[in-house]
């Protein structure tokens, strides 16, 4: 469906249902352009899902500039400085699950499940790849192949309700998506869904 004669279009908006959060070991092949338009991708089968995830707890995608821009003498000229900050954030709810305890921890669950996690974090870096499938049958994708381990912050144990973790991940630049910081499809709406 294109726009309508006000210039607006339903089936560009995103009413998210449904979708899963993929982590990989740093280095991971991720999709090529052509492969993550594919309404059949298969992904690299080191991709590991994160499990259900809280009702709020979706994926949150951020970036912003970062640093003031470098001013020149001349009046109104500037420049962007191209440090930004990005990351993502999302709220698990198989905080139980060994996926989402050894991302943490950034080590083995041994056969006791036993690991040990150091509250200043480790530097193994990760594959990440996010899909989102909306109401109108749209979906959007998202890889990042540059990512940090997560800043933690555990749900307060409440009786009765999920007990999840919120997750930070920082997001690098890569050259596997052209010195930027992560690669993106929309699979438009099937016309008259």
């Amino acid at each position: 469906m294109s726009a309508d004669s006000s210039g607006n279009n339903i089936q560009a908006v995103g009413v998210p249902i449904t979708g899963f959060i993929g982590i990989a070991p740093f280095g991971t092949t991720i999709p090529t352009p052509a492969e993550g338009a594919s309404a059949s991708l298969t992904l690299d089968p080191a991709f590991k899902r994160l499990g259900l995830l809280k009702v709020d707890g979706a994926p949150q995608f951020a970036w912003a500039a970062d640093g003031e821009p470098i001013e020149f003498w001349q009046d109104g000229y500037s420049i962007v400085t191209g440090d930004a900050n990005v990351t993502l954030t999302l709220s698990v709810a198989e905080a139980l699950n060994t996926v989402i305890r050894e991302l943490i921890a950034g080590a083995t669950v041994d056969e006791n499940g036993y690991v040990e996690i150091d509250g200043g974090g480790h530097d193994t870096q990760y594959v990440l790849f996010t899909e989102e499938i909306y109401k109108n049958g749209a979906i959007r994708r998202r890889v990042a192949p540059n990512v940090k381990a997560p800043a933690v912050t555990e749900d307060q144990a409440t009786r009765g309700a999920v007990a999840g973790q919120q997750l930070v991940f920082p997001i690098d630049r890569s050259e596997e998506v052209s010195g930027k910081h992560f690669g993106e499809w929309v699979l438009p709406a099937e016309s008259g869904s």
